[in-house]
């Protein structure tokens, strides 16, 4: 009797399919699904992140349109100094309405910024923070409350009335000083004269946009000077790496000097006899260093300078590319006595220069500038710490020592000793620096060291000042304040 036909009836088409197939087959499917449903999971608990959490810092993102709107539902949050000072706030008005509020004004300017139609400084880079639920608590109650909540904090590393200081003790000179820390990076200070009020910024926008002295440029960062003989620190590193280095090099010193048929005066025309290279720092003598710069040559000075951040993409920085600032290894030896000299075409920031400095006060180790601490909620507690970050070495710790026993020379008998009687090691360079306008800068850029805590960076430029002395002075008057005060 033949068998019977195999019934397809109820498995079309599976009449050939052997049954491991069919297993496989089913087992596939429910890894599909199982892989399905955990993606639809991550994917809810993503939009629930974006919608909670993310969307605050999105929302509050000083480029979203929708921030105005926004912004009614929070008090933004102040920004203070390390003692707690407030360097902005919001006061209330009798209608309820609120004002942003700056007691430093001018002072500070360039540094908190200013929050109105736009923002700028801090308040720009620090509004997420500003206009962020501090607990949970704030989250509830804006989300399912629509409550006004409280912004978070922003704690910074600046000391409001030094900075106070420093800005008045410029009078009425342009110019720059900057503190940090050389430990840490911590920025104490960073004042640039003129600024502006960002009381008042919006309303008086046009009269400070058409200033001439740009109260909006940052010259601590942005300003590119030449820096005169605070370059000699370069150079006297230069000379100590250079393969033909002799701590007993000495050098005659007329009160003047030709290079290629051009003459090259010491400051005032002062004749400092036969000096080694530590007469020779403390002076300033011109005449040494020129000379110095052509024993050196070209190749060891461009590569002394690209050891120390010539040319860096940093973002707090600009100091001139290496090969921008007419410098190579043809040049003559009129162009090395310049640069040298830190004259010719050689360019830095203020900030580029209390960068070296503090290398030199920290044996060799610089650290990152830094303006923000930490920010805290409405109760004070601590939801971002700001750290250091690892430091970079840019020479070696005997490096610094030599250097650092150079700059001592220049605070106990040479061009600075005006600062010799703060009670505390002071370290430190002047610089008389020529410019176009015809009037020379004024520079000063040391380090104190205090019994306690961080060694201070110091740096100061004022502009057109017409001399190495007035830097200096202003120098010793803040390091004062910021010692006794």
């Amino acid at each position: 009797m033949p068998s019977p036909a195999p019934s397809d009836s109820m498995n079309p088409g599976t009449e050939n399919v052997p049954k491991i197939y069919t297993s496989r087959y089913k087992k596939s499917e429910k890894v599909l699904k199982g892989c399905f449903i955990v993606l639809y999971i991550m994917l809810a608990i993503w939009l629930l992140k974006t919608i909670v959490l993310d969307s605050m810092n999105i929302g509050t993102n000083a480029y979203n349109p929708r921030l105005s709107a926004l912004e009614s539902r929070y008090i933004r949050g102040s920004i203070l100094d390390r003692d707690g000072n407030h360097l902005a706030r919001q006061t209330q008005n009798e209608d309820g309405s609120y004002d942003r509020v700056y007691p430093y004004g001018s002072a500070l300017g360039l540094v908190t910024g200013y929050s109105s139609q736009s923002k700028s400084g801090l308040e720009l880079e620090m509004n997420s923070s500003l206009l962020s639920a501090g607990s949970l608590q704030d989250l509830i109650n804006y989300w399912i409350l629509d409550q006004t909540i409280p912004g978070c904090d922003v704690i910074t590393t600046v000391d409001a009335d030094l900075s106070q200081y420093a800005y008045d003790r410029l009078g009425d000179y342009k110019g720059v000083v900057i503190l940090t820390e050389a430990d840490s990076g911590r920025v104490l200070t960073m004042v640039s004269k003129p600024s502006y009020d960002p009381n008042d910024v919006i309303e008086n926008w046009d009269v400070y946009a058409e200033d001439e002295d740009n109260p909006f440029f940052n010259r601590a960062t942005q300003g590119q000077y030449p820096p005169g003989s605070t370059f000699k620190i370069l150079t006297s590193l230069a000379w100590y790496r250079a393969a033909q280095y002799d701590p007993d090099f000495t050098y005659t010193c007329e009160g003047v000097a030709y290079f290629n048929g051009n003459s090259l005066p010491c400051i005032g025309g002062s004749v400092h006899g036969t000096v080694g290279i530590y007469d020779a720092f403390a002076y300033s003598c011109n005449t040494f260093f020129g000379t110095l710069g052509n024993k050196i040559g070209a190749q060891q000075m461009m590569r002394m300078m690209d050891s120390l951040g010539f040319g860096d993409d940093l973002d707090f920085l600009l100091p001139t590319n290496a090969s921008e600032y007419g410098l190579d290894l043809s040049s003559n030896a009129e162009e090395l006595a310049a640069t040298a000299i830190g004259q010719g075409e050689t360019v830095v920031t203020p900030l580029f220069m209390n960068r070296i400095t503090a290398a030199v006060a920290n044996g060799g180790k610089v650290y990152d500038p830094y303006l923000v601490d930490r920010v805290v909620n409405s109760e004070g507690e601590v939801k971002k710490q700001f750290l250091p970050d690892s430091p970079s070495q840019l020479m070696t710790e005997e490096e610094a020592a030599y250097l650092k026993g150079l700059m001592e020379g220049v605070t106990s008998y040479g061009t600075a000793s005006n600062l010799s009687g703060l009670g505390i090691p002071v370290y430190g360079k002047t610089g008389t620096a020529e410019n176009a306008t015809g009037v020379d800068h004024s520079w000063f850029t040391g380090f104190a060291e205090p019994e306690e805590g961080s060694p201070v960076v110091i740096t100061v430029l004022v502009e057109q000042a017409g001399g190495q002395v007035y830097a200096s002075s202003i120098a010793a008057d803040i390091l004062w304040t910021w010692l006794y005060s």
